[in-house]
């Protein structure tokens, strides 16, 4: 074997080593019992884009920075830091920082997110694909489990329609 094809070789060995490592450092994130999990409420928006596929638009109550209005947006592509309370059953917004509050009370969680240049926050967590061959949902019977790391960042557990886990295993 030539020199530039051991290069080559090394390279493509040390991609695939990263990446490896990377999704295994992912999945152990947001194991089962790691970080916090969370239900919320999402609301409506158009959810079909024929270029995309089928796939699910969601937006939450604390998306939009205007739910505290004491506090304005943040310039686009700053971090956003909203803390949710529990109230009854599901996690609602209480405050929006832009920097990392340093005390929390028990029971209520950061979400670390981006604002965008219109004033909406971002997480990460706006789109669910639809399984193929699934029926979409109705926008207001969604909500969803989030499990939440110690840094912020959310990540989907389960959608559910009208209480139940969906899609259904089949």
């Amino acid at each position: 074997m030539n020199r530039s094809k051991k290069i080559a070789a090394f390279w493509v060995a040390l991609q695939v080593l990263f990446f490896s490592l990377w999704a295994g450092l992912e999945e152990g994130r947001f194991a089962k019992g790691e970080g916090q999990s969370i239900l919320v409420r999402t609301v409506p928006i158009d959810p079909r884009d024929l270029l995309r596929g089928q796939y699910i638009q969601l937006a939450y109550e604390f998306s939009r920075s205007g739910f505290q209005s004491a506090l304005t947006a943040g310039e686009a592509g700053g971090t956003a830091w909203v803390l949710l309370a529990p109230e009854a059953e599901f996690h609602v917004p209480r405050s929006l920082h832009h920097s990392r509050p340093a005390d929390i009370a028990r029971g209520e969680v950061l979400l670390r997110g981006t604002f965008d240049r219109f004033g909406m926050i971002r997480y990460g967590i706006e789109r669910y694909f639809v399984p193929e061959g699934t029926e979409t949902p109705e926008q207001r019977d969604i909500t969803l489990r989030l499990r939440v790391g110690d840094d912020g960042v959310p990540r989907i557990e389960t959608v559910y329609v009208r209480g139940m886990p969906w899609p259904k295993a089949p």
